[in-house]
């Protein structure tokens, strides 16, 4: 519908414009669904439960060299501590997460570090060595794919946690709004703790100790 003619020249270029401009907006949405700590911090405990992994209390994201006490950067968390290890248990969610979350493209995005030309994006950020960076651009139509694919995992991650949520509201209503949850410390301690749903706010809070 759209095939570039000298006459419809400048019609074409306002409706690039427009695309390129709706492409910057998309980039903001999609670099927010993979850099927010909850986000990440709630797919790495669900696929630890999945591999029947006790919840990690120490979790803690990278934010720098300096952190060693963390459990790893947000790339590695994303693709080595999620993305990976649902590939025997979800092969269709492993795909659309190696398909759809990209190192490279967050990089760029996150510093600014791209350029479009011609319905493409030019991450700027090639890397010859690094396998993670061997994108020299992306076509507008491919972006469509990955950023559709990024929201519709966002909205399963949302009705996950709705109905998970619900699932844990129904068992505190037949328990005086309490549930009882296990502490697993580092040196493989275990103990129960409680915690309450409070109706009025819809949330969750830890049971204080009577003593």
């Amino acid at each position: 519908m759209h095939e570039w003619t000298e006459e419809r020249k400048n019609e074409i270029d306002d409706l690039v414009e427009i695309e390129e401009t709706t492409i910057q907006l998309e980039m903001l949405i999609y670099l927010k669904c993979w850099e927010a700590d909850l986000i990440i911090k709630k797919l790495y405990q669900f696929v630890r439960l999945l591999h029947g992994e006790h919840y990690d209390w120490y979790f803690k994201i990278q934010e720098s060299a300096r952190n060693k006490d963390a459990t790893s950067s947000r790339q590695d968390l994303i693709r080595l501590m999620i993305r990976d290890r649902l590939k025997d248990i979800s092969p269709k969610f492993y795909d659309a997460i190696k398909e759809t979350y990209k190192t490279q493209i967050r990089n760029s995005i996150a510093h600014s570090n791209y350029s479009f030309q011609g319905r493409h994006i030019h991450p700027n950020n090639y890397i010859k060595d690094d396998i993670v960076s061997q994108l020299k651009a992306v076509s507008f139509d491919d972006w469509v794919n990955i950023f559709h694919n990024t929201l519709i995992i966002y909205n399963e991650y949302i009705r996950l946690n709705n109905r998970i949520n619900e699932t844990y509201i129904k068992l505190a209503g037949q328990n005086n709004n309490e549930v009882e949850i296990r502490v697993t410390e580092k040196d493989g301690k275990q103990y129960p703790h409680y915690v309450m749903y409070r109706p009025q706010w819809n949330d969750w809070r830890y049971k204080q100790s009577e003593e």
